[in-house]
């Protein structure tokens, strides 16, 4: 069982990975992204897009702006709005850094998948997708909700992300149930 059980995680952590890509191309991914940018040398070529917004550097922002708000999670209110900030160094940025995060990130969500379908071993498998359904379901409740609360996510992005969240913890609790972990009921 412990080889079964390693290879779902294995098996689940490539899906989610790749569905965590793949679903950036949705409507309330990537392409719900204003892209501006604003600086006096441009060290951002990898973020370039289609859609950018170019403006003259320190038209929006200035050194002060960059001490005040960089590895801060901050609030700004301006006359006619008010905006939740982070803000994080451009070295921070890159890449690499953002796949390993999401493939550790998917890795620990896989094994937590797999401890759970290994508890409901004995219920059947549609009860077994039911209950990861039901917990993915807290999960984007907790999270995205809450954030379309206090920081006035916008709905179209958190509801597509739930939905992410959701469609791939099911996809692979489907495969992992169907072919590995099998239930102990069918």
């Amino acid at each position: 069982m412990t080889k079964k059980i390693i290879l779902a995680t294995i098996i689940s952590t490539v899906i989610l990975f790749l569905w965590s890509g793949l679903t950036q191309m949705f409507p309330w991914g990537v392409p719900t992204t204003q892209t501006i940018i604003s600086q006096s040398d441009k060290q951002t070529a990898s973020f370039q897009t289609p859609d950018l917004i170019e403006l003259p550097a320190n038209s929006l922002t200035t050194k002060k702006f960059d001490e005040q708000f960089v590895n801060k999670i901050s609030t700004l209110t301006t006359d006619k709005t008010f905006s939740w900030i982070i803000s994080a160094p451009i070295d921070n940025y890159n890449v690499t850094g953002y796949f390993i995060k999401e493939i550790i990130t998917q890795l620990i969500v896989s094994i937590l998948l797999a401890i759970l379908l290994t508890l409901t071993i004995n219920l059947p498998n549609k009860q077994r997708l039911m209950l990861i359904a039901i917990v993915g379901l807290l999960a984007v409740t907790g999270i995205y909700v809450q954030m379309m609360n206090w920081w006035s996510m916008p709905s179209l992005y958190a509801l597509g992300a739930g939905f992410n969240l959701i469609a791939g913890w099911l996809i692979a609790g489907f495969i992992s149930s169907k072919f590995l972990i099998k239930s102990a009921a069918q």
